[in-house]
């Protein structure tokens, strides 16, 4: 029950605070969370990351208050943390696909997210299946990067990395002389989120280097799109499978990955390793 319990907190305090700027590290840090676990559980469970979430319940809030029209517009933009009344009309415009001083005359056609609540719910639909089995991981060698808590908003964060990483060739200079799988490591921390990309070698190298030490895994296997099979996922863990296995937060995930990856196609194979007790 924990991920609703956080959920839970997580609205409370948005809520709360829905007039003034909230930062994610700001509101991990009320909750006790990190700050990838905590957009990351929201985000697969109400299917908005918690920017989006601020802004839609913000922007709902203000047609309320222009179809009610007892402040200006300028008003309503300064309180809903907008600089100007241009940048208000133009998010305002984007979200409801009318402008504010269209508001009164076609209140039927505003969108409304008004504040969400937990509840239990049930499927008939099974959870992604997955294995326990231990494992040990040689060195890698490979590239290290740092993902600061903005970015975390990204809804296709690992897909583009790797994508990037393709086109610039690194991925290339790092597997075109061995047979070898990629990995991509994953580690939550209080700033962001640390990404190895890398294959297993104890070769000499210049290249960055990953020990692990964790052997008991949940292990899914899953072949999808590169853009969308980490939430698919991830939303999977979230929404069931939290409720039947304890796993060990905010340690190294581990994502394997077979060359050649295709952006284009559905049938990229990864086995997610997911760490446990």
């Amino acid at each position: 029950m924990e991920p609703l319990n956080m959920i839970q907190q997580t609205i409370v305090y948005l809520e709360d605070n829905l007039l003034r700027q909230v930062e994610l590290e700001e509101v991990a840090r009320h909750i006790g969370e990190t700050p990838f676990h905590l957009n990351q559980t929201f985000t697969m469970i109400t299917g908005m990351n918690i920017e989006e979430y601020i802004r839609n319940r913000r922007l709902t809030e203000a047609a309320r208050e222009l179809v009610e029209g007892r402040s200006s517009l300028l008003e309503i933009a300064e309180q809903y943390q907008y600089q100007d009344a241009a940048s208000f009309s133009e998010d305002f415009r984007d979200y409801h696909g009318l402008s504010p001083l269209q508001a009164r005359s076609h209140q039927e056609q505003l969108k409304q997210l008004k504040r969400l609540y937990v509840k239990f719910s049930v499927t008939e639909k099974p959870p992604l299946p997955y294995l326990i089995q231990t494992r040990d991981f040689a060195r890698m060698i490979g590239y290290r990067e740092q993902i600061h808590n903005r970015d975390l908003y990204h809804h296709f964060l690992l897909a583009d990395l790797l994508y990037s990483y393709q086109q610039d060739g690194r991925l290339e200079r790092l597997t075109s002389n061995h047979r070898v799988p990629l990995y991509m490591v994953i580690h939550p921390h209080a700033y962001g989120l640390e990404v190895f990309l890398g294959i297993e070698s104890n070769a000499s190298t210049q290249l960055e280097t990953e020990h692990l030490h964790h052997q008991k895994f949940a292990v899914f296997k899953e072949r999808g799109h590169l853009d969308y099979i980490f939430n698919e996922i991830w939303q999977s863990i979230e929404q069931q499978v939290a409720v039947m296995l304890s796993f060990r937060k905010n340690d190294y995930y581990i994502i394997q990955l077979n060359e050649p990856l295709d952006f284009d196609n559905a049938h990229n194979k990864v086995l997610f390793h997911l760490p446990i007790d």
